[in-house]
């Protein structure tokens, strides 16, 4: 009797509740294995090295065009007009973070490849700070691992360029850059938070993508269009010019502060989830998603 109580009380006992994105948390604490995988603060590890992954691949994209665009030798596209070569590279960056978005890595760790987006998630409820923490250094230091991987394939043609490093244009400086860089990160996580207040279908990341194309291509001629600290923390480090860091890493972040402050007021504060894109089980959801049932009225008597 007193086994079969213990049982029914253990079966009773409430399970924990779940967070955005479907997981369940766990005690704060040191890594732990759950399910074959590594779990630091509540979420794989895996999770976090995706983060690093995706942000290697934006950068590397990033450096790359910038390589062929932005010479000043005249050689490869660098001879073609500035605009053209602005959205050459805005499209090379806008399509490498909606194909990561689509990837198993991606979706599992929600493709934010960038601290700004990562903070913009937290402050909407989205997010933990372990999480922002976690995914805030493997995105700089896979923004490091960019520059690097880009040096090893491309050799001169990545030094010629300055290891990619965004700066602005003549006569833009300081105060400006600090400007623009706000407000276009405001801009980008305005149209992430309508794309992710509830399930959406697989376009979300070409959307983004789209718009990032247009914010690099309309302003990158002005303050160089990073609107992601970790874009720029790597080619920072590696060159080793540090001119206008300061900027380029705190703009994006108060612009995200703004971004989900100017929310509030329109109750879309909390986000639906953490993620880019949703899930793939989520994609389905206006096709398969149950049918409300209809009561037919009571027969009279």
């Amino acid at each position: 009797m007193t086994g079969s109580r213990r049982q029914q009380g253990a079966a009773e006992a409430p399970a924990p509740p779940a967070v955005p994105g479907g997981e369940r948390p766990e005690p704060p604490g040191r890594a732990r294995v759950r399910g074959g995988r590594w779990v630091v603060l509540g979420r794989p590890l895996s999770s976090y090295l995706a983060e690093a992954l995706g942000t290697a691949w934006l950068v590397l994209a990033a450096v790359t065009a910038v390589s062929v665009t932005m010479r000043a030798d005249g050689r490869y596209l660098s001879s073609w007009p500035l605009v053209v070569r602005l959205a050459v590279v805005g499209a090379t960056v806008g399509g490498s973070v909606a194909v990561f978005s689509l990837t198993p890595p991606g979706k599992e760790s929600g493709a934010h490849l960038n601290p700004a987006i990562s903070l913009f998630m937290t402050a909407r409820g989205a997010l933990g700070v372990a999480d922002l923490l976690g995914y805030s250094v493997f995105q700089l230091g896979g923004s490091v691992l960019g520059v690097l991987v880009a040096r090893g394939l491309w050799g001169d043609r990545v030094t010629a360029v300055h290891d990619g490093l965004i700066q602005p244009g003549a006569g833009w400086d300081g105060p400006v850059v600090v400007l623009g860089e706000l407000l276009s990160t405001a801009v980008l996580l305005w149209v992430l938070a309508v794309m992710t207040a509830r399930p959406r279908p697989r376009s979300t990341p070409w959307v983004l993508g789209a718009l990032i194309t247009v914010l690099i291509t309309t302003t990158g001629s002005r303050t160089g269009a990073s609107f992601n600290p970790a874009r720029n923390f790597g080619p920072h480090v590696v060159s080793g010019d540090y001119h206008l860091f300061w900027a380029y890493m705190l703009a994006p972040l108060a612009g995200a502060l703004v971004a989900a402050a100017a929310l509030s007021p329109f109750a879309v504060r909390r986000a639906w989830t953490h993620r880019v894109c949703c899930e793939h089980d989520i994609h389905l959801y206006h096709q398969f998603r149950p049918r409300p049932r209809r009561h037919l009225p009571p027969s009279p008597r």
